[in-house]
């Protein structure tokens, strides 16, 4: 897909929109502990299994939709698969996969860590939205595909719904990436009207064909002379309406959406995909390199240790309470005194956690959250998806080389002897089969 949209100095991402990313999650472990005021239930290690929970969720979610939607294609809904493929077109992206599906909540969503991703549209909305409005919000959700915006919201709000946790914690980033998409928005429908027409139907469901603009806008000037009434919006991933129709208009006027709208008259070029062909072997120049494998496995460690402190982790983390009546006193203290014998317990707990968590994400797709930041994922040696057996193969031979001299041989190469015996490879790219 094509990445000068938000590239250089006619890039259309709203202002700030990167810096609050990076703020919003330098921020996370402060944000949370003020979160876990309000939401008792919310801590760091949470948040992080929420992620983790995430990522496994949107591995299994393309066959949720394809069992429970309708995928759309030149025989269902001929007419939204066409705005599709024009609007992936003009943007040089490739058309996600289509599903339609009965959602009273969200009137469409992007879902997917990587290729393929999946565009969902509610039927109760789809009735209601004319073809331009239509054109607007797909290109909307296609926008957050190409800005990388996706990789994030699938991991925090899988079904697209939203999370007033993730809210407060991320609402800043998210707020500006609505903004961003809604650029791209009107730039692929017929003018401002439909942009206008898309956000309201999509706010105020059918009734918003009924909306005053006027109206919205006195609405608007009253939140801005209260700003006690602004805070709402604070705690909300999506900003108000009436402030996204004021930053929609005032964009249309703008310099850059007339040069856009002029670079916008052909179809954007293509980037060319990022994966091998299936079926075609894995040379050794595409695996991954020493430094992206310890980056992720670091972040990996990072998510573990968290898991490691919620309930989850306490199932698996041996304690004086599992030991019997009958044991030893002297073991007995040992244990209770954080003795070695309880160290070695634990880590055999952190080691188990970490080939469940590994295992079972790279089974379901291709890449554990350390990878997936590190744009890493698992392939077999002809780029296929692992088994189910292969990957948990992977992770078992993985723990005996780390106990072992084996493990200091993946400082020096790239297929790591772990992939040898498992028939597997650590790759660079972002696409899961």
């Amino acid at each position: 897909m094509t990445a000068s949209l938000f590239e250089g100095a006619s890039s259309l991402r709203f202002r700030g929109e990167r810096t609050a990313l990076w703020g919003c999650i330098l921020a996370a472990p402060v944000t949370i502990a003020l979160v876990s005021i309000v939401f008792p239930s919310v801590s760091f290690p949470e948040f992080v299994l929420l992620i983790v929970g995430g990522l496994a969720f949107v591995s299994i979610s393309r066959g949720k939709l394809i069992g429970s939607s309708i995928r759309i294609d030149e025989r269902q809904l001929p007419e939204l698969h066409e705005i599709a493929q024009s609007v992936a077109a003009r943007l040089g992206m490739a058309t996600p996969q289509i599903f339609v599906r009965d959602d009273p909540f969200v009137p469409i969503s992007a879902v997917g860590i990587g290729e393929p991703y999946a565009l969902v549209i509610s039927s109760q909305y789809y009735e209601h939205l004319r073809r331009g409005e239509l054109a607007f919000l797909i290109a909307r959700e296609l926008a957050h595909i190409a800005a990388g915006h996706t990789r994030v919201t699938s991991l925090l709000s899988a079904s697209g719904r939203e999370n007033p946790a993730v809210a407060l914690v991320f609402g800043a980033w998210l707020r500006r990436s609505e903004y961003t998409a809604d650029r791209v928005g009107l730039l692929c429908c017929e003018g401002i009207e439909d942009a206008l027409g898309g956000i309201s139907i999509s706010t105020y469901h059918s009734i918003g064909r009924r909306v005053d603009m006027r109206a919205i806008a006195e609405q608007r000037n009253e939140l801005q002379a209260d700003p006690a009434l602004r805070i709402g919006e604070w705690t909300a991933a999506m900003p108000f309406a009436t402030n996204r129709l004021e930053a929609l208009q005032r964009f249309a006027r703008s310099p850059l959406a007339q040069e856009w709208r002029e670079r916008l008259r052909s179809p954007l070029a293509a980037a060319p995909l990022d994966v091998a062909s299936l079926g075609e072997a894995v040379p050794r120049r595409d695996c991954a390199p020493v430094g992206r494998r310890i980056g992720a496995f670091g972040i990996d460690l990072l998510v573990i240790a968290a898991i490691m402190q919620t309930p989850l982790g306490s199932v698996v983390t041996p304690s004086v309470n599992d030991v019997d009546a009958d044991t030893p006193k002297f073991v007995r203290t040992l244990l209770e005194h954080g003795s070695l014998l309880h160290f070695t317990g634990h880590t055999a707990a952190t080691l188990l956690t970490f080939f469940i968590y590994s295992a079972i994400l790279v089974a379901l797709g291709g890449q554990t959250l350390g990878m997936m930041v590190m744009e890493l994922r698992v392939v077999t040696t002809r780029y296929a998806r692992p088994t189910v057996v292969q990957s948990a193969w992977r992770y078992a031979v993985a723990l005996g080389s780390a106990l072992s001299a084996l493990a200091l041989i993946g400082l020096f190469v790239r297929v790591h002897p772990h992939d040898r015996l498992s028939r597997t490879r650590l790759v660079r790219g972002r696409k899961t089969a």
